[in-house]
């Protein structure tokens, strides 16, 4: 018997077991603003990636077949929840809102820099500047250590992020001290 549950983000996912074996489908309606990922998270914290919704007769579609056992060891089985989040927006304007960029390194001036934003980094575009963002983590090197100090520290989707504010010509812009607390962290 099929089960069908909301995802966050929009559409739902359909499942149904069949043995050692789970079925699922997912499915949102087609917005064109870009590519979704479809997400299991276990009720005690797991994590799985189900993979990318493609377009398919005027939605957006993912099937997969899962041993029970791999959902259980990535901590998503029995109960899980799904979310199907934008994780990469076709426009590069993003209304100043985050997006995946995949080749930040085109939009950064400096040689150096340009080598050390090799990969995925998430984007924010506004008017005539840009920031950049990577996960913060205290047990991994800063990606961009001759900007650290440049920096600040910003919660996104849960999780903490460095975030480099940069202008049109893609040169770092120097933070202003604020008010409030008087510091950024070159102090």
């Amino acid at each position: 018997m099929a089960e069908q549950m909301s995802m966050r983000g929009g559409g739902t996912l359909t499942m149904y077991q069949d043995g050692p074996r789970v079925h699922m489908e997912a499915e949102r309606p087609s917005d064109g603003r870009g590519l979704y990922k479809v997400w299991l998270h276990g009720d005690r914290g797991g994590k799985l990636l189900l993979g990318t919704l493609a377009p398919e007769g005027g939605a957006l579609r993912l099937r997969r077949t899962l041993s029970i056992g791999t959902l259980e060891r990535a901590g998503c089985w029995p109960q899980f929840w799904a979310e199907a989040p934008l994780a990469f927006a076709f426009s590069g304007q993003s209304d100043g809102r985050w997006y995946c960029e995949q080749h930040p390194d085109r939009l950064v001036a400096d040689p150096i820099l340009k080598e050390r934003c090799a990969g995925a980094m998430l984007c924010r575009k506004g008017e005539g500047a840009f920031s950049l963002a990577v996960p913060f983590r205290t047990d991994r090197p800063v990606q961009l250590p001759t900007l650290f100090c440049l920096s600040r520290v910003e919660r996104w989707n849960g999780q903490l992020h460095l975030v480099w504010d940069f202008d049109s010509k893609g040169q770092p812009v120097v933070p202003h001290k604020k008010e409030e607390s008087g510091q950024n962290n070159c102090q």
